[in-house]
């Protein structure tokens, strides 16, 4: 019998026990978490006690040392992912990153480097890929059925959707707020779609209208991107709020591509999920998956009947997993690829930058 992969998790936030934890214990028959660690003592230990994990670290580079993990788990806030993912992957284990991979692009290439330089894998969870949907668009458009797509666009909006249970919303700890968070999924999914044009400027705008007061606004966790809660939330406090909580913008790219964004954790419009593209021979819509084209001399809209979802939280995370270790046993090419992963980051870099100066940046 083939020995089981050690997974071992740095965080104990959210994300950690509503998407990577369930992911690897889907995939028991291969994998172990074998340890968990977290910077609270108490709630690092409930959380191991409660997901079955055998062993609760308070401190992370003693877990890897200890255990010596063949996967590490990249759970904690987008300040943090370079220095625990480089520390992993020189240790010799290969990462399984939260998006986004970093809070800047060079941040983001050291990773890749380190990865590449100890032959490891390094796979940032760009999950929105994995969706029946998303997987079915990406064929039509290979296919042919859009001919030469020249817009797209991508929204995720929420009318009160600010994290409360973290520290999303403190920028020494997130580096951004919905643009990290919502924006490169949505950015991430519509280029992969697209088979990733080359991108010449970005042009864009924050705003911070909500985060940075207390509006008294009774809100439920799910609508916050947490839909099976939070446990242990720390003390939310408007007062620390220091990050967008809307951003808007276009990309260009080369033959003259356009796509643009808007993303939010609160505005006074209604919650929105949606991508849409367009080209010379057809549309199409995500969510779900509609064909806007003709037949013969007719406008036809095709519906497609896309299989289902498996019914899970986060079940994107769970087929990334499957994937994972399929490349990890040399059966599947990596879907998220680190040249795709570092042109995501440029564009993250390019929005800020571009809202702080008031001017389109290019990049090269």
């Amino acid at each position: 019998m083939t020995e089981k992969l050690k997974v071992a998790v740095i965080g104990t936030g959210m994300i950690a026990r509503a998407g990577h934890v369930p992911a690897w214990k889907n995939l028991s028959e291969k994998v172990e978490v074998v340890a968990v660690a977290g910077t609270d003592r108490e709630r690092t230990e409930r959380f191991a006690r409660t997901e079955g994990i055998p062993q609760a670290y308070t401190d992370w580079q003693k877990m890897i040392t200890e255990t010596k993990p063949d996967i590490v788990s990249v759970t904690t806030p987008n300040s943090y992912h370079k220095e625990h993912t480089v520390a992993a992957l020189e240790a010799g284990a290969h990462v399984w990153c939260e998006k986004p991979a970093a809070t800047c692009h060079a941040d983001a290439a050291q990773m890749f480097e380190v990865a590449e330089k100890k032959g490891r894998q390094l796979f940032i969870c760009q999950t929105l890929r994995f969706a029946n949907g998303a997987r079915a668009a990406k064929e039509l458009v290979e296919a042919g059925r859009l001919g030469q797509i020249y817009y797209a666009e991508g929204f995720g909006m929420r009318r009160r959707g600010i994290p409360r249970w973290g520290r999303f919303h403190m920028k020494e700890h997130s580096g951004g707020g919905p643009v990290y968070d919502l924006g490169v999924h949505l950015l991430d999914r519509v280029l992969w779609i697209m088979g990733f044009p080359k991108v010449k400027a970005v042009s864009s705008m924050t705003y911070t209208k909500f985060g940075n007061r207390d509006e008294g606004i009774a809100t439920l966790v799910e609508d916050s991107g947490a839909p099976l809660g939070a446990d242990f939330p720390r003390p939310f406090d408007h007062r620390d709020f220091d990050v967008e909580d809307m951003a808007v913008g276009m990309i260009r790219f080369e033959n003259d591509i356009v796509v643009n964004f808007k993303v939010s954790w609160a505005a006074n419009a209604p919650d929105i999920w949606s991508t849409s593209l367009m080209g010379t021979e057809g549309g199409l819509e995500l969510d779900p998956l509609r064909l806007k084209t003709n037949v013969d001399r007719y406008q036809a809209d095709v519906s497609l009947r896309v299989p289902p979802d498996r019914n899970v939280a986060f079940q994107g995370h769970w087929a990334a997993a499957e994937h994972f270790l399929r490349v990890l046993e040399d059966r599947e090419e990596l879907i998220v690829k680190p040249n795709e992963v570092l042109t995501i980051m440029k564009i993250l870099d390019a929005i800020y930058q571009s809202a702080e100066e008031g001017k389109e940046i290019a990049i090269r």
